[in-house]
This record gives structure tokens, sequence and C-alpha cells, in this order.
């Protein structure tokens, strides 16, 4: 699954198989690039998949019936960097992950 926005693409299975997630999106202006948002990627140390399961049942304390968890985790993150645009400043994954499934329910 690759999910695209209009100056990055993200391919999670790939990442996955070279053993590294995507676990946080930073919203922040930067000097050398102009795009406000930067990945924050790490290690996986344990069973590549479920870290994704794992990480959103972390941040949103529940399991999820939806398989399909890259498309899920990239909408999180793209609710961050919208909730982090609008309020000017860098908002928590946690945060912004709980913000998205409420809004989502509600639709």
């Amino acid at each position: 699954m690759t999910a695209v926005n209009s100056e990055n693409q993200v391919h999670f299975e790939s990442l996955l198989k070279l053993g590294y997630g995507i676990i946080d999106v930073r919203y922040r202006e930067y000097e050398i690039s102009n795009v406000n948002m930067k990945y924050i990627i790490t290690k996986i140390e344990g069973d590549r998949d479920d870290f994704y399961p794992e990480m959103l049942r972390y941040y949103l304390g529940k399991d999820l019936r939806d398989k399909n968890y890259y498309e899920l985790w990239f909408k999180i993150l793209k609710h961050k960097i919208s909730m982090s645009e609008n309020l000017k400043r860098d908002v928590s994954i946690k945060v912004a992950a709980i913000d998205f499934m409420e809004n989502s329910m509600s639709s």
C-alpha cells in the first residue's frame, strides 16, 4: 500500500521489509526545506507484522478490527499535520490518533 500526499511518498511495507517503521511525523518549519513535516522513523526490533497494530493499540487503547493498519496510520499522521497546522504547533501523536478516531466515528 502506498500512501501519497502532495510532496512525500511513503511505502510502509517496503520500510517494514527493511526493518523500519514510521512512528510519528513532526510539524515544524525547517530552513533547509519548505516542507513542514518530517517523518520520524525507527528500527523495528520485534515482529514487523505486529508493529503497526501494536502502535495503534498503544495509542488508542483498543484492538481494531480494521486490518488496513498502514492506511489508518497514514490517515492519523495526516490528521496530526492538519491539527498542527491549524494550531500552529506540533500536536502529540496520541492526541491526533484519539481525535482522528473520535471524529471519524462521529461522521
